[in-house]
């Protein structure tokens, strides 16, 4: 099969054009002309194409003898993506998008909604995707973090009761259920979530980020509705916190879902969290970015 892969130089991206390549399909990447992340891709064995996902007319180029699309570069250009496969003729879509689609606040769960729907509602061959928090090396936006903090500090600051349940998914395993979910007939017009093995509470997430250091932490709780509303007037004063506003609020709810349907059709089995933050740790120690 040849694929287009748009987000191909991100972590889930990466994992999911060696899961392709070694598969034996063809690959085209989608890359931004401005991208400083192209090198990423050299000597993967995939051609890269310059042009940006939220263009269809760069698409539309790219589309050129092609089967299928993998489009990981972000929910929101599905209406080009939608746009440039049926003007080329390219009937498979496999559509990355994200469990804060579930979310119940609508700031978080519209956008992604109204984008799916987009998917659904096209002539194309569809299949969506939706990864909670991915993590497993530098490349992610949050554990690495995490992980680079509790190695340089004994203290760590949890808003509110940090009872809140999370559900993160290594990169790895997110990328062989983004690939089955492309290649398995049944999978079409389908949608499916892919978390990780299990809930964690935001402090067993801590802790087992902790342990995989093999630091101690001492947790400090910052009252959560204060600290929201801090953050939302410096925000509204042009300042840029480290954290935000929104961030905060979407604390108060739980990010655990279950995935029995990925099981059953796609034979989806993550990893527990405690064995992904350990193979994070090592590629973090391997690279310098935590201590040995």
């Amino acid at each position: 099969m040849r694929v287009l892969l748009t987000g191909a130089t991100s972590l889930p991206g990466l994992a999911l054009l060696r899961l392709l390549l070694e598969a034996g399909h063809e690959v085209r990447c989608l890359v931004r002309p401005e991208s400083p992340n192209a090198s990423r891709l050299e000597g993967r064995g995939a051609v890269l194409v310059r042009g940006d996902a939220g263009r269809a007319g760069d698409l539309l180029r790219a589309l050129e003898g092609v089967d299928a699309v993998a489009h990981v570069a972000g929910i929101g250009y599905a209406p080009q993506v939608v746009e440039a496969m049926e003007r080329a003729g390219v009937g498979r879509l496999l559509a990355v998008s994200s469990t804060s689609a579930h979310s119940r606040y609508a700031f978080r769960s519209s956008p992604k909604l109204e984008m799916e729907r987009v998917v659904r509602s096209s002539g194309l061959e569809w299949t969506i995707v939706r990864p909670t928090m991915i993590y497993g090396s530098e490349l992610d936006r949050n554990v690495h973090r995490l992980l680079r903090f509790l190695d340089r500090s004994p203290l760590f600051p949890v808003f509110g009761s940090g009872k809140n349940l999370w559900q993160p998914v290594y990169y790895e395993d997110c990328a062989r259920g983004a690939f089955e979910a492309l290649v398995r007939p049944r999978a079409v017009g389908q949608g499916y979530d892919l978390p990780g093995a299990r809930p964690l509470t935001y402090l067993e997430l801590v802790r087992a980020a902790a342990n995989a250091l093999g630091r101690r932490v001492r947790v400090v709780r910052i009252p959560l509705e204060p600290a929201r509303r801090a953050l939302a007037l410096a925000e509204r004063a042009g300042l840029r916190p480290p954290v935000g506003s929104e961030q905060v609020l979407r604390l108060r709810e739980d990010k655990a879902y279950p995935y029995e349907k990925a099981r059953k059709e796609l034979g989806y089995s993550p990893r527990p969290f405690e064995e992904g933050v350990a193979l994070e740790v090592a590629r973090l120690r391997e690279i310098g970015m935590v201590r040995a």
